[in-house]
């Protein structure tokens, strides 16, 4: 499959990514192609890909960019096991606050998003 198939539309984005797409559009496209090209770079598909975005962004306490990787990874056919994994893996590298943080945000991401 694809990693440009499977998107999720403009409206499902955080409003403050939503805000800077608008304000920096050759930017934004930019850093998209950029994402593009990297996941395509290598054996991972898009769900695995996905996962470890999420679990980076969830390390580096990136609120806007993880509830978008959680919404991309459901996007994907990420499992809510799979997506609590992942968010979990964080535990034992950047403690239990953080890990707590990515589970919260997380929860906020499925207010807006179904998963399995």
């Amino acid at each position: 499959m694809s990693l440009t198939k499977k998107r999720i539309s403009f409206r499902e984005l955080p409003p403050t990514l939503r805000a800077f797409i608008k304000t920096y559009p050759r930017v934004w496209s930019a850093h998209e192609k950029l994402g593009v090209e990297t996941a395509k770079a290598g054996p991972l598909n898009e769900k695995e890909t996905q996962l470890i975005k999420l679990a980076v962004t969830g390390s580096q306490m990136l609120e806007t960019a993880f509830k978008t990787h959680v919404r991309k990874a459901v996007s994907v056919g990420a499992t809510r096991n799979e997506i609590e994994h992942a968010i979990l893996l964080l535990l034992p590298i950047v403690g239990m606050g953080r890990t707590m943080m990515g589970m919260k945000w997380y929860q906020e991401a499925l207010n807006r998003k179904r998963v399995r």
